[in-house]
């Protein structure tokens, strides 16, 4: 009252907002009446021209710095009789938010202008303030002053001082900010904003960075307007951390509601329920109405248990409290009703990380509890299901694991004569020391949870004999009545043989993949009953689809016309019950996005189930365009010979009919070995299978594994040998390959081996080059099977992969007719493996050529032939450079462009 009465206004300026709550007495002072809330620099809205500048740097300053006081005076315009203020102000950290309040008030003393203490010149002022300041004179925007805040924000130095903004900064062309300056001269109205975005060379380093800033109109004694005051503060940590941590809420949020874990956040001493998930609701027997009370009055019925108590310390302490198979009575459907969980009382932290709230997460343990001990009272039980289970079973007490009880099946693999019950188990089976078994067996025994390992290879010394097989191992921990752990139960179940059958059907479909690369067949599969159709990616580029599922009709549209009815008749016959079940056609596909014409030659067969109803029509196409206009061309040669040359038309006649003969036997060789020849094999693997399983004393064990790895070896040599042959005459068409995709491709191919052999694979970034996608996938692929395939048991594959640029005396050395205008890379694959001697170096790209037994190293001797076909192919070279022991380096020397 007394300030009012004086006349003396009071104001208070929130540096966080920018904003400033004025009394009427300010508000008329400043000629904002009618107004309690203004934005700090409104009060010089009146300022007079003459006093502008320094006026605004010293405010800014004094708002920028937020510390200390201030005292300045400053006169009105005449719109308001010229009065004069002084204005006094000075800064306070209010529980932690920084403010600053003050009064302003009107003098009229004639030395009003007279140099006060405090003041500063304007260019000192703009030059020392922390925040930047530019002033831009004329419509031109001259820069008149920048202080080096503002030239670091624009990367320039004090050169640019003196020319167009629009010149000495030519980042900003494209963006708003020059027009609206423009506009600012036009209109005289002050631009502000917030956390706007500027794409400039900051200090040197040109990036989009966020701003505040201010365009204020400077007036002369005319009240026009001659310059603008350009203030600006870079914000970008600030936004680049608003958006993280709004991006961290969302995260954590879609993570709390999707989780199966129940999760709650409690905040403030109350513990108030601000954000839990729907299982959370569940395990409290309460909806979501309950958020935003606190928990202690959502959940009236937990007050006695210890659970308020238990928050208050983690909120308290900040210390974590976990509970485990904790009781405790909630109401569920107005009932009262026992449960038991295991949860954690978390504390939550502010960014000054002092404690804001509780986390809890919870899982309902209720009906493991009761199922532990109904098997706690029923252990006689568990001790006969044990002795009578087909799989294997023990039960081992204690951190020693001490054999507790064993069954007959369990002892049959353990293959040991003496009773080792009540032995410690690495005292009774010492070569378990060191294996994944006993520390699982441990960690159960410590934290109650279950375990399970599928095919796990465990090294077991049966009757005097390591064996190393593979088993599916469950561990279950027993409890006591108190709900302690105090045993675990061991179920084994050997699969062995599953394992070897597994990997054998994956060699086999590798080969089988292989064979239908190299011979460059398309695999399809039609199912009458969607009518859809499914495609290898080779059939996919001939019919020029995107998608690997095409409906027929598709199909038979992309079939040319003269082709099409014939084609669907055929398929409907072969899938036509009481049919031969017999697809084999010749038709000519025109490809949708290229218009590329091909003739195929496609073979199938069709499936029907036990109602005699088809539902699978698949088979492999060849394309055999080559040959076809091969063949047209002669015919049309025969033709155009004049009766001097009958005898030559004859000669021409007779190769033409015998190469068409060679094309049919070629065409039916891919197909009886891709079907005929492989259906006797596989015969006589199941046959033989079968023989195994009826010899059940193992009499004819040798003979028969002998029949099953000919059978095996017959397989692969004739995949093989069709993948070879593919090559001799391959229809080449190069694009440009990405060859880094292709080996993360090809080391995905084999990520269950290097898995299981601990290998370590590493490659750099690899060149692109002209070629053939598929053939570098086989090449790359043989190559690092290879270097997988041959390494000492005992030692950890190493396999490296890398690009040079081959030099001319490489290049000269392995290839008589290089290409002289590209140029040209040299990949290696090095590994750690068994090695070659130097006089087989060169005879391992022989067909069939082998250095080791097929006991020792699985495969058909046509792989490094196939290696070297594919590079030839491509007019490069493949050299190798090994020592026995020592490993081997496989060198391919490959074009960058290929000859058009």
């Amino acid at each position: 009252m007394a300030l009012k009465a004086s006349g003396i206004g009071a104001w208070q300026l929130s540096v966080s907002s920018g904003m400033m709550q004025i009394d009427a007495v300010s508000a008329s002072l400043f000629g904002l009446q009618g107004e309690s809330e203004v934005h700090y620099t409104d009060i010089l809205r009146y300022t007079h021209p003459r006093d502008a500048d320094e006026t605004l740097a010293t405010w800014e300053s004094f708002i920028t710095a937020a510390t200390g006081d201030i005292a300045f005076k400053y006169r009105l315009s005449q719109q308001l009789d010229g009065k004069r203020l002084l204005v006094r102000g000075k800064f306070f950290n209010e529980e932690g938010a920084i403010i600053a309040s003050g009064t302003v008030q009107q003098i009229r003393n004639s030395n009003f202008f007279e140099p006060q203490v405090g003041q500063y010149d304007l260019r000192s002022i703009i030059a020392e303030a922390p925040l930047a300041v530019g002033l831009y004179v004329g419509r031109e925007l001259i820069i008149g002053i920048a202080n080096d805040v503002m030239l670091s924000y624009w990367g320039k130095d004090r050169s640019v001082i003196g020319t167009r903004l629009e010149n000495a900064v030519p980042e900003l062309e494209g963006q708003p900010f020059l027009q609206i300056l423009d506009n600012v001269f036009t209109t005289g109205v002050i631009y502000q904003v917030f956390e706007a975005p500027a794409r400039l060379a900051l200090n040197g380093v040109l990036d989009v960075y966020y701003f505040d800033f201010t365009y204020k109109p400077m007036y002369d004694e005319k009240g026009e307007i001659y310059a603008i005051l350009n203030t600006a503060v870079n914000v970008t940590d600030r936004v680049i951390a608003k958006r993280k941590r709004q991006e961290s809420e969302l995260k954590i949020r879609a993570i709390v509601e999707q989780s199966p874990v129940a999760i709650a956040f409690l905040s403030g001493k109350d513990m108030v329920i601000e954000v839990g998930n729907e299982r959370i609701f569940e395990l409290w027997g309460k909806g979501t109405a309950i958020t935003g009370m606190p928990i202690a009055e959502a959940l009236p019925e937990v007050k006695d248990q210890g659970f308020i108590d238990l928050l208050e310390n983690v909120y308290t302490t900040g210390e974590t409290f976990y509970g485990y198979d904790y009781p405790a009575k909630l109401m569920h459907s107005g009932e009262l009703k026992d449960f038991y969980f295991d949860f954690t009382y978390s504390a939550l932290r502010d960014e000054e990380g002092n404690i804001n709230g509780v986390l809890i997460l919870a899982t309902d343990v209720t009906q493991r509890l009761k199922n532990v001990r109904k098997l706690q009272e029923s252990e006689s039980q568990i001790r006969a299901i044990v002795n009578s289970a087909p799989a294997a079973m023990a039960v081992f007490r204690g951190k020693d694991l001490i054999i507790d009880v064993t069954n007959k099946a369990f002892q049959e693999i353990v293959g040991r004569k003496e009773d080792i019950t009540g032995m410690p188990l690495l005292e009774a089976m010492p070569e378990m020391a060191g294996q994944k078994s006993i520390d699982l067996m441990h960690h159960v025994l410590e934290t109650g949870e279950k375990v399970h390992n599928y095919a796990r290879q465990v090294d077991i010394v049966k009757h005097g004999v390591m064996t190393h097989n593979y088993y599916n191992v469950s561990y279950t921990p027993l409890f006591d009545a108190d709900g302690k752990v105090t045993a675990v139960l061991d179920v084994a179940i050997d699969v062995t043989e599953s394992m070897k059958v597994r990997q054998a059907i994956e060699e086999a479909e590798a080969s089988l993949r292989g064979a239908i690369e190299l011979a460059e067949l398309g695999t399809w599969s039609f199912y009458p009953e969607s009518s859809m159709v499914t495609y290898s990616e080779r059939m996919l580029q001939w019919f020029g689809f995107d998608g690997k599922t095409v409906t027929l009709d598709q199909v038979l549209q992309v079939i040319h016309a003269k082709d099409r009815d014939r084609i669907a008749a055929a398929v409907e016959k072969a899938i036509r019950p009481g049919s031969d079940r017999h697809y084999d056609e010749q038709y000519t596909v025109v490809n949708r996005i290229t218009g590329r014409e091909r003739i195929l030659h496609a073979q199938g067969r069709a499936f029907f189930n036990e109602e005699g109803t088809p539902y699978l029509l698949t088979g492999t196409a060849q394309d055999i365009t080559a040959q076809k206009k091969l063949q047209l061309e002669l015919e049309n040669q025969v033709k155009e010979r004049t009766e001097e040359l009958q005898r030559a038309n004859v000669e021409l006649e007779e190769a033409n009919r015998q190469l068409i003969h060679s094309n049919e036997e070629l065409a039916q060789y891919a197909y009886v070995a891709s079907h005929d020849l492989q259906e006797p094999l596989r015969k006589i693997s199941i046959f033989s299978n079968l023989l195994r399983e009826k010899d059940t004393e193992g009499r004819h064990k040798s003979v028969i594994d002998k029949i099953l790895k000919s059978s095996e070896r017959m397989s692969l040599l004739i995949k093989d040998l069709l993948e070879f042959s593919r090559l001799l005459n391959p229809d080449i068409r190069f694009v440009t390959v990405n060859l880094t995709e292709i080996v993360k491709a090809v080391i995905n191919d084999f990520e269950l081996l290097i898995e299981e052999k601990s290998a370590k694979v590493s490659y750099e970034n690899l060149a692109e080059i002209e070629a053939v996608p598929l053939q570098m996938n086989q090449l790359f692929y043989n190559l690092i099977s290879n270097a997988l395939k041959f390494v000492p048991k005992e030692r950890q594959p190493q396999i490296t992969i890398s690009c040079d640029i081959a030099d001319k005396e490489t290049i000269n050395t392995h290839i008589a007719h290089a290409d002289i205008y590209t140029a040209y890379y040299v990949f290696t694959i090095k590994d750690n493996g068994i090695g070659i001697s130097p006089q087989y170096v060169k005879q391992v790209f022989e067909v069939f050529k082998r250095l080791h037994g097929r006991e020792e190293y699985s495969g058909s001797g046509i792989g490094l032939a196939i290696c070297r076909r594919i590079v030839n192919n491509h007019n490069g070279a493949i050299f190798i450079k090994s020592e026995p022991d020592a490993g081997t380096s496989f060198h391919i020397l490959l074009p960058e462009k290929q000859k058009q």
